[in-house]
């Protein structure tokens, strides 16, 4: 089996070797599992480095996604099938294939269908897909009931966390956390910590060059209380964060997607309890009271209520997030989210004109 994907992992990454160097160092996460399970080209900015020289000249003044959205027609033919985790360029390319005729299959990896931007195109290209694959049960319901996707086509699986990685280590827990970028309320973390004295660093910075407005505001704001510190950290660091901290914040602002997911699988895998907003999207996987904590939603009062009742209580801190180590390695492990995603792929290939139901019956695709 051979795979190309279509992925987005920004210039100025690692080269793969050092990639792969790091995470046989336990430096990085297994972040290539994927890759090498399905046999996979990588197609990304990178790549573009290394097309023939008459095709740079061609696409030189074109933007990168377009230029990516040419080179994944140029050769995906060469490919079994098609696996694409970058909807800005995935989602064209599945319009293209349909325009065009092509038989390829196509699994598209996705967690925000609900995008309006997104929603164009899903409608025009749904029954052409070969499947869609999301772990948020928000954007499944959305896929079936508003965008008309069949339920044979989109496969909801769990998303998977490097519980080798991101695993219990013994430190003294003397500060919290919170860790993240995209859809964060840091606001009203910061109101809660205020009247505290209960040290927290907030690691966030730079995603690909830029900060997201919510991280923005952390920089505009007038005062930051002294028992807050802000600041990115590397994945190594980042570890260690977590291993120190007596548990892990995720403020979100409302959301009908899971953001704050990747925050939480890690913090769980390394036997941490987490507190997260209570928003429409993130539903897949705290289990309140067992673990982990919702709050309402922009209410600092509840945040801080929660805080100082598992900072008072380290013992119930503690069994929480043993409790979330262990649905990890029941339900998130990174081979399992591996596994599930070569399956459908595998399928796609044997099988294209063949959709799994929900109840795991399988039926002739229409037409």
């Amino acid at each position: 089996m051979k795979t190309l994907f279509i992925v987005s992992k920004g210039i100025g990454k690692k080269p793969d070797e050092e990639i792969r160097r790091l995470e046989a160092e336990d430096k990085e996460p297994r972040y290539s599992l994927l890759e090498t399970e399905l046999n996979t080209t990588l197609l990304d900015e990178r790549y573009l480095e290394t097309i023939p020289v008459a095709r740079k000249w061609l696409y030189k003044w074109m933007p990168t996604d377009f230029v990516l959205l040419l080179e994944a027609f140029i050769i995906h033919k060469q490919y079994d099938a098609v696996l694409s985790y970058y909807e800005r360029v995935g989602l064209p390319f599945a319009l293209l294939q349909k325009l065009t005729g092509s038989e390829i299959p196509h699994v598209l990896l996705t967690t925000w269908l609900s995008s309006e931007q997104k929603i164009w195109f899903i409608k025009r290209i749904r029954n052409h897909i070969a499947k869609f694959i999301t772990w948020s049960s928000n954007q499944h319901r959305f896929a079936v009931e508003e965008l008309g996707v069949s339920p044979g086509k989109i496969r909801l699986i769990k998303r998977g966390t490097d519980q080798q990685f991101w695993r219990p280590m013994s430190r003294e827990t003397n500060k919290i956390c919170a860790v993240g970028m995209e859809m964060r309320d840091y606001s009203t973390l910061i109101e809660a910590l205020k009247k505290t004295e209960i040290p927290c660093h907030i690691a966030t910075g730079l995603s690909r060059g830029q900060l997201f407005d919510t991280v923005k505001s952390l920089y505009e704001l007038d005062e930051i209380p002294e028992n807050i510190t802000i600041g990115p950290k590397n994945k190594v660091e980042l570890r260690e964060l977590y291993a120190e901290s007596r548990f892990v914040v995720v403020p979100l602002l409302q959301t009908d997607t899971d953001n704050g997911l990747t925050v939480i699988l890690e913090a769980m895998s390394m036997g941490k309890a987490v507190i997260c907003s209570e928003v429409e999207g993130q539903v897949d996987v705290i289990e309140h009271g067992k673990t982990g904590i919702y709050v309402p939603q922009g209410n600092p009062a509840a945040l801080l209520e929660a805080i100082e009742d598992l900072w008072s209580n380290p013992e119930k801190a503690e069994r929480i997030g043993q409790e979330a180590r262990r649905h990890i390695e029941k339900h998130h492990t990174l081979e399992q989210f591996v596994g599930a995603i070569k399956h459908e792929v595998e399928v796609a290939i044997s099988d294209p004109g063949y959709e799994e139901l929900s109840q795991g019956d399988f039926t002739k695709a229409q037409a």
